[in-house]
């Protein structure tokens, strides 16, 4: 990787509008989608992908979050106490990542996008049941819970340093497991929720990249290249997302995400098989 070929310039333009795309889509980190195939295309190490993924994830969720704001989709203060434990689970989540073998890290990352691709999916056709009176009493013992501000800070937290911790590990899922908490547990709207964790995700990434880089610097010429894809990717997927039906967009994406994860995890596979 010592010259700058077409077909590296091409990998990386689509990478970054793919990871545009899916970040102002669903809220997703760029690197569900960039770092499978800079892996996969390129055979760039997992950790540098991740690295280099979570550089273009900065730039493409500025501007995602931008129309957001636009639109007033985004409520950041309720999240504080995410955002702030979120900085010292990705800081710490990108040294652990140095200690994993390169082809098992490849491999978890693959199998933690198929899951959560497959999760989406699940959850296009969602609908109240007879489970609703045992929801319902579910939500009433949360809400109780989360009134008292010191069990609401702790447990917001908690959950901030866990998705800092995945993502400065793995880089994937940390806006998936941002929207959960931001639905389940502060009870946003999905634009709401999809909005705010974008926005949260460009102090994420930029932490994971920079830790990343600190430990394996990545070419800086692949990040300008990628992130031009990824801020077009992201600007205009914005633009489109409130035009999309909720069922159809996370089909869309939970099949993306399936795909890239499933051959992500295979040549995990059969890289481990050959030594």
């Amino acid at each position: 990787m010592c010259f700058m070929d077409l077909f590296t310039i091409f990998i990386l333009l689509i990478s970054g509008v793919g990871a545009g795309v899916i970040t102002g889509l669903v809220g997703a980190s760029a690197v569900m989608v960039m770092a499978p195939l800079l892996i996969l295309a390129l055979d760039i190490s997992p950790y540098v992908a991740i690295g280099l993924s979570l550089a273009t994830d900065v730039v493409a969720s500025l501007a995602a979050s931008r129309i957001y704001y636009r639109h007033k989709k985004i409520n950041i203060v309720p999240t504080i106490p995410i955002l702030l434990a979120s900085f010292i689970g990705v800081v710490l989540g990108s040294y652990l990542s140095l200690s994993l073998p390169q082809g098992n890290l490849s491999g978890l990352t693959g199998v933690g996008i198929l899951l959560i691709g497959l999760g989406l999916i699940a959850k296009r056709n969602k609908v109240e049941n007879g489970n609703s009176k045992k929801k319902v009493k579910k939500k009433e013992f949360l809400d109780k819970f989360l009134m008292d501000k010191k069990n609401r800070m702790v447990l917001l937290a908690l959950f901030g340093f866990l998705i800092g911790l995945n993502a400065g590990a793995f880089g994937a899922g940390g806006g998936m497991m941002l929207l959960v908490v931001l639905i389940f547990v502060l009870g946003f709207g999905i634009h709401e929720a999809i909005g705010t964790s974008i926005l949260i995700m460009v102090f994420l990434a930029f932490f994971g990249a920079v830790s990343h880089y600190y430990y394996h610097p990545f070419p800086t010429l692949f990040l300008i290249i990628a992130a031009i894809g990824g801020f077009f990717g992201a600007r205009y997927s914005s633009v489109v997302a409130n035009m999309i039906s909720e069922k159809n967009l996370k089909l869309a994406a939970g099949v993306l995400l399936v795909v890239l994860g499933f051959l992500l995890a295979l040549k995990s596979f059969f890289f481990s098989l050959s030594f």
